[in-house]
């Protein structure tokens, strides 16, 4: 037998064999070949399997030690190293990687350090790569001085490079979520404050659209899955190898958590920073009394700590009181117990204009005073008339509780004061055209709530016209919740504008878009009753209105009634139509509106007759029933009502006789006996009837 046949190779395949039965044989065999052939990795590699098989984690290390010194340039060396590694990565309990771990602890700490840095550069993956740059820091904290701001700019240029549109993705989760947080704790690390700021922006804008993205279903009907199943998932993700993303708890906390660091790193006065263990108004007071004795100073140390410290507590105050209004459009309502339906911002209409203590005209003042009713006036450029400060209106049956109001109001607090000044407004507005914030649809709603909130109506109606173009052009806008509450916005703005017609139109519309409503459900404006009662008339009181049926027809009503009060009820010549709708409508909210129909039947009763035809299609109110029969009779004033629908058959039949009112009294009479009757009807489905049936003769009224 030639030398050649005792080689390196035949050594190795000698020892493999004995390896089972005879354990220490394989490894004298393997003690010899090293000694013959010092170079060969063949050898070295097997050594070390040997003594990794038998869980001898010293000798094991010593080899793997070996190899890496002797072997760089090896496949194989480095396909063990990544396994290493890897288990240094993952916080498993697995038995293997637990004794990996250890063998790798028991390298000095140049090799370890050494290992993780070739390791690291030896990945094509990105975020492989971040990880062990991550090992590196955690294990050998002076490396941060030189590996920690590349390792930012090495993410921050792979979103680039991937082309990510969307801030939530896995380049910037790593950044924000893993890496900010390590460099940011250091002492070692000093960047420029500009630096600093660039990744709190970055860090703001990942948190928020974290925070407010969508909620996804799991699947539709057909069990094809919608929206991005995993939006943050890394190629190996699950395998052992890379970040593992689950769900990401209280980013809301964490962003804070980076703001006070970075705070820290820049200089400022951490005082300005929200505190999560605060109420969101105490946070906004907070930031806006140390801002006020500060104000005088325009020192960037004071600029920028109450810039992004209102920043980060205006988006979340603004999440907290979206996710109120309209759980199901966010990611954590799939946790939500409740289902509450979402609710619509909508026009105080009870809330009359007031006139300016110092009034220029002292005649339109006297006319006040001498009884006039304050507010009748509705003329919205008119500088005499103002709407009194707003408010949020409180009604926990819906959820609407304090710290819902106190959200909202904390958000247009934080608006106003980010707008307060050149530098802030222009810092704000560049970051959300930055961040694309009007593809946000939260971010809209808000604003347009906004808008309403300050009576600013012309901006809410070009946003909400702009919104309702978008909607109209997808597909199934039909039963579409944002499109009713478009136009349901879009009529309290026409309403406080004095555009009766188009408030009308717009809220005819909305009345193709309600819900359906259960048979048995009990009339609405008796349920809203309890829970709408007692409020302060000083002030502009919104209220949050559920998406329901049962919540919404009341503030239908509502709106239709004021505003043929405001256009054609005061007029000297009004039609009767137009009176018959508004009895129709008064029914709604009975006995509230008993003061008005006494005015109209005063208003009838000068006229001297009423013509209805479509009276007995829609009248069931007993006491309304009862004013019309005792009005038709000598005592009540014997007003020649009209109220029967046209009958050609029964016209014919009276013409033949002398009397050509022959029996119309006693047809009157049976049709009231036969209304009693429908005195119990739903109440809903008959208003919900009358709106659509008589849509174009409502509107056209109001023209």
């Amino acid at each position: 037998m030639t030398s050649q046949n005792y080689g390196p190779k035949w050594l190795v395949e000698r020892a493999q064999k004995c390896l089972k039965c005879d354990p220490h044989s394989a490894k004298a065999l393997l003690i010899t070949a090293r000694t013959l052939h010092p170079q060969d990795f063949g050898i070295q590699f097997e050594a070390y399997c040997i003594e990794k098989s038998a869980r001898n984690s010293r000798p094991a290390s010593v080899l793997l030690l070996e190899m890496f010194e002797q072997f760089k340039q090896e496949t194989a060396l480095w396909k063990e190293l990544q396994i290493v590694t890897g288990a240094l990565k993952s916080n498993t309990d697995d038995e293997n990687g637990l004794f990996l771990q250890e063998v790798f602890s028991s390298l000095p700490d140049k090799a370890q350090f050494d290992i993780l840095l070739l390791s690291a550069d030896h990945c094509s993956d990105i975020l492989e790569r971040c990880q062990l740059k991550l090992l590196l820091i955690n294990r050998f904290p002076d490396a941060i001085t030189e590996h920690g701001e590349p390792l930012v700019d090495m993410l921050l240029d792979a979103e680039k490079n991937e082309g990510e549109k969307l801030a939530v993705n896995r380049f910037r989760r790593v950044m924000v979520c893993e890496v900010l947080p390590v460099i940011c704790a250091s002492k070692k690390v000093n960047c420029q404050p500009k630096q600093y700021h660039k990744w709190l922006q970055k860090a703001v804008e990942f948190y928020t659209v974290y925070a407010t993205q969508p909620a996804w279903k799991t699947a539709d009907p057909n069990g094809t899955p919608k929206g991005p199943t995993a939006p943050l998932l890394s190629p190996q993700a699950g395998k052992g190898q890379s970040f593992g993303f689950g769900e990401l708890t209280h980013p809301w906390e964490k962003l804070r958590q980076l703001l006070v660091m970075i705070a820290d790193k820049c200089g400022w006065d951490t005082k300005f920073v929200p505190d999560e263990g605060r109420p969101f108004t105490v946070n906004w007071l907070h930031i806006n009394e140390h801002y006020s004795r500060a104000k005088s100073s325009e020192a960037a140390n004071v600029r920028k700590p109450v810039f992004y410290s209102t920043l980060v507590l205006f988006l979340q105050a603004v999440h907290g009181f979206m996710s109120a209004v309209d759980p199901e459009q966010f990611a954590n309502s799939s946790t939500s117990p409740s289902h509450q339906p979402s609710l619509v911002l909508l026009e105080d209409l009870e809330c009359k204009r007031r006139v300016k203590k110092h009034h220029k005209h002292a005649h339109k003042r006297r006319k006040l005073d001498t009884g006039e009713k304050e507010g009748d006036s509705d003329s919205s450029d008119d500088p005499v008339f103002h709407l009194p400060p707003a408010t949020l209106r409180l009604n926990k049956v819906t959820g609407v509780t304090q710290e819902v109001v106190d959200m909202f109001q904390t958000a247009v607090d934080c608006w106003q004061l980010l707008s307060s000044n050149e530098t802030f407004e222009k810092d704000f507005n560049w970051l959300l055209h930055r961040w694309k914030a009007d593809t946000w649809p939260w971010f809209t709603a808000f604003q347009i709530d906004r808008f309403l909130f300050k009576a600013e109506f012309d901006q809410a109606l070009r946003m909400l016209q702009e919104q309702y173009k978008k909607l109209s052009t997808a597909q199934q806008t039909a039963g579409n919740q944002q499109v009713l509450k478009t136009l349901l916005q879009t009529a309290a703005c026409y309403f406080r504008q004095s555009q009766h017609s188009s408030a009308c139109e717009m809220t005819l519309n909305a009345v193709r878009h309600l819900p359906t409503m259960a048979k048995d459900t009990p009339h609405a404006a008796q349920s809203v009753a309890t829970t709408e009662k007692m409020y302060n008339k000083n002030l502009r009181q919104l209220p949050l209105v559920p998406c329901t049926s049962l919540a919404l027809l009341p503030y239908f009503v509502q709106l239709l009634l004021l505003s043929y009060k405001k256009k054609v009820f005061h007029l000297r010549d009004t039609e009767d139509t137009a009176l018959g709708h508004m009895l129709v409508l008064m029914q709604y909210d009975w006995p509230k509106e008993e003061v008005l129909f006494q005015e109209l039947i005063k208003k009838l009763k000068r006229q001297g007759s009423f013509s209805y035809p479509i009276f007995f299609q829609y009248i069931i109110n007993i006491d309304m029933l009862e004013e019309f029969a005792f009005l038709k009779t000598e005592t009540g004033g014997k007003l020649q009502l009209d109220l029967l629908p046209p009958n050609p058959s029964v016209m014919r039949q009276r013409t033949v006789t002398r009397n050509i009112t022959k029996g119309g009294k006693e047809d009157f009479r049976i049709a009231m006996e036969k209304q009693v009757v429908r005195c119990g009807e739903n109440l809903d489905a008959l208003m919900r009837t009358f709106l659509t049936n008589e849509r174009d003769s409502l509107q056209r009224l109001l023209m």
